[in-house]
């Protein structure tokens, strides 16, 4: 046997391992799908990927590293004293991305049984949250409460509030289906099942109105016009998507909190009180950042930087763990170098992409529903360095690695 079959049958089983078992993670919340992906990475380690690196040096990659880099540097002077976070994202984002790589190396029959697994996962993990949106979290809430003793029954508002747990874990699950489903579904639409492709878009679609998790709804309505949009111009549109998103990243953190703060009070009294509270946390953090504008107030500062809030006559935390918006977050705690350093990376990322020879309509399409989703989970909801969330984007860019063509998209 040889290095390269032996690496491919390494590689391989450690994707279906990783596909086989994520279904169980998001079943789970979604959260432990950080240590299955860091293992996958470390069991299919592409050492001959990192050999070529020598030859085509990845820049897009190294400024991306940069970032990475100056990220974990701010956490010295920041006034959250513990690194457990920080190391989690340098040890942990290099070996999502070393899966994804492995994956994409995959040929032969290792490849298409890796493919068999991600479709496997992505079709169990919809039909698995589209009975728990019909039946309202009923397999969610009994395993909850045979694990964990639910007082149920107790009194509406108890019932109330273990309701609400079980949605938010099926919400942050959901996560990995909506991010697994473009690329899930151009697999299908490559092999011959176009509409069964389309019954998985339809079901993810249906599943985002469940659990109360409005930012899954903005995601895959996002996702579904990006990825129309790539189909019809694979590499002008991306070029465009990840030029946009780069883009946010430096201008939404200085205009944001203005045009929160000069939106008129009768419109804002019309949305809902979530919406009205996000409108305040940006203002406040946009406020924040601007103390320390190029260096940032140090990672995971919004943990303790903080102060509180009154509207509609309730007092909330005006910085409650992170700013709930990715580009406010970053120039926040990594300052205005931070932000221009993953602009650049995103630029450069974009342009490899949109320049790469066996860029299928496909495989663009897919890169464009994966980007924009996680973009807008990051904008809307979810901490920059929340380790389980670019876990499950390594995911889905194994699935999108899956869709290389031989044929230059015109």
């Amino acid at each position: 046997m040889t290095i390269a079959t032996t690496g491919g049958a390494r590689a391989g089983i450690a994707a279906i391992t990783v596909f086989a078992l994520s279904f169980i993670m998001a079943a789970a919340g979604g959260l432990m799908v950080a240590p299955l992906v860091f293992l996958g990475g470390l069991a299919a380690l592409p050492i001959s990927a990192i050999r070529d690196f020598r030859k085509d040096v990845p820049w897009e990659a190294l400024i991306a590293a940069l970032f990475l880099c100056w990220a974990a540097a701010t956490w010295f002077w920041s006034p959250y004293e513990r690194p457990d976070q920080m190391l989690k994202l340098i040890i942990g984002v290099p070996f999502y991305a070393a899966f994804a790589v492995a994956c994409a190396r995959l040929e032969g029959r290792w490849k298409a049984r890796a493919e068999s697994a991600f479709l496997f996962a992505t079709f169990a993990m919809a039909f698995l949250f589209l009975m728990e949106a019909v039946t309202g979290g009923a397999g969610t809430w009994a395993v909850k409460d045979a694990l964990e003793d639910l007082p149920t029954g107790v009194d509406a508002a108890t019932d109330r509030h273990f309701q609400n747990m079980v949605f938010k874990s099926l919400g942050h699950g959901a996560l990995l289906l909506i991010l697994m489903a473009g690329p899930a579904a151009a697999l299908a639409w490559r092999e011959g099942g176009p509409l069964i492709g389309m019954v998985l878009v339809a079901v993810t679609l249906i599943v985002s109105f469940a659990f109360s998790t409005e930012v899954n709804i903005v995601a895959v309505s996002i996702a579904i016009v990006a990825a129309g949009l790539t189909y019809w111009r694979p590499r002008g549109m991306l070029s465009a998507l990840f030029g946009s998103i780069a883009g946010a990243f430096v201008v939404v953190p200085l205009t944001l909190p203005g045009l929160a703060s000069l939106m008129p009070q009768s419109v804002r009294d019309a949305l809902p009180f979530s919406w009205d509270i996000r409108l305040e946390i940006w203002t406040y953090a946009g406020d924040t950042l601007r103390e320390r504008l190029w260096t940032g107030w140090g990672f995971d500062a919004s943990r303790v930087i903080n102060d509180e809030g009154v509207i509609r006559g309730d007092t909330f935390q005006l910085l409650p763990l992170h700013p709930h918006n990715g580009p406010l977050h970053v120039w926040l705690e990594t300052g205005a170098f931070g932000a221009m350093l993953l602009a650049f990376a995103l630029v450069m990322v974009g342009g490899r992409i949109a320049g790469a020879p066996r860029l299928s309509r496909l495989q663009a399409a897919s890169i464009a529903w994966v980007a924009s989703a996680y973009f807008a989970f990051v904008f809307f909801s979810y901490g920059v360095w929340q380790e389980w969330h670019m876990a499950a984007l390594g995911l889905a860019m194994a699935g999108v690695a899956f869709l290389g063509a031989r044929t230059r998209a015109r």
